[in-house]
């Protein structure tokens, strides 16, 4: 079975795409190369094959870059009207002030059988859509151009699900609505709320993202890690599992936008919202938390679906 979503590649596009509406390249880039450092030889081998076997000229072919294909992707379907097909895809707009993720999640709609997960529906938030790709790498008869799609969303959707923007909102399209000036930063007509956690508070921790990565992996304990990808107590069968962990990231990030992010009371869209330094250095603070976790999560999912040893945390973050 053929992969449905429409591909693309003309290098020419690249030049063109619009900036990104998720963590910028920076983050994507740094989530994988976290996960990069903790992948099993196995799962690293078959990541490897499969960005070597990809002919989409999107992105480059290594993981950081693959990292960011989705987005690319996104955009150019947005210049060809087929922009709704991938665009609910990348987040979970759940209201900061009615939580509910069976709605954020349009109704969890059911994949139909037999479809590949890159057929749609279109409305599907991230939760499910990491579910539905992991399970496409980890079934031995997914097909090879469908798997290699599978990797690319499920290395860019992971961190989606960790930007706190991305895992919530206040009726005001994840953020995107609210106008801030930030102490500490230059400002410009069009800054908002989403796009300071998306680049501008990320690369003030460090740049580039291989330099923020290894900061990073520097303060990651493997006790942190292991907690940090721990099951559920409850016994469920494998997919089942995951899904309720995918669910439970979501809702780590959703709680850092609404207590770090929005604040009490939420930063409103009606006027332009002054962020003091205090604001920008937790911002930071928890920047640096998310794009971690989304980096072990995210090497925790392809060794599971793609490597026959379990993640060994001790080694991988041995300082």
């Amino acid at each position: 079975m053929k992969a449905t979503v429409l591909a693309v590649g003309f290098p020419l596009l690249l030049l063109s795409a619009p900036q990104a509406l998720a963590w910028g390249d920076d983050g994507h880039e740094t989530v994988a190369l976290i996960a990069q450092q903790c992948l099993t030889p196995e799962a690293k081998r078959e990541v490897t094959a499969m960005l070597a076997a990809d002919t989409d000229n999107l992105t480059r072919h290594d993981i950081a870059s693959a990292a960011t294909w989705a987005d690319r992707f996104r955009d150019v379907n947005h210049r060809q009207d087929n922009y709704t097909h991938t665009q609910n895809w990348h987040f979970v707009d759940m209201e900061i002030t009615n939580p509910d993720l069976n709605s954020a999640c349009f109704g969890r709609p059911q994949l139909p059988p037999r479809e590949p997960a890159t057929g749609g529906p279109d409305q599907v938030c991230a939760v499910d859509k990491i579910a539905q790709f992991a399970g496409e790498l980890a079934a031995a008869d997914t097909d090879p151009e469908e798997r290699i799609m599978a990797l690319k969303f499920v290395l860019h959707f992971v961190g989606d699900l960790h930007q706190p923007m991305h895992s919530s909102d206040n009726h005001d399209r994840g953020g995107n609505s609210v106008k801030v000036i930030v102490d500490g930063f230059a400002h410009k007509p069009k800054d908002e709320l989403h796009g300071f956690w998306d680049t501008q508070f990320v690369d003030a921790i460090a740049t580039p993202p291989s330099a923020l990565a290894k900061k990073l992996l520097a303060q990651i304990s493997p006790d942190q890690a292991k907690q940090w990808v721990k099951p559920p107590a409850r016994a469920m069968d494998p997919d089942e599992q995951l899904l309720s962990m995918i669910e439970q990231w979501q809702s780590e990030a959703f709680d850092v936008a609404k207590t770090i992010a929005y604040g009490d009371p939420p930063l409103s869209k009606n006027t332009t919202q002054h962020l003091d330094s205090t604001y920008a250095d937790n911002a930071k603070k928890a920047i640096a938390i998310q794009l971690s976790k989304g980096g072990i999560r995210l090497a925790y999912i392809l060794n599971r679906t793609l490597g026959s040893e379990p993640s060994d945390w001790d080694t991988c973050l041995a300082h």
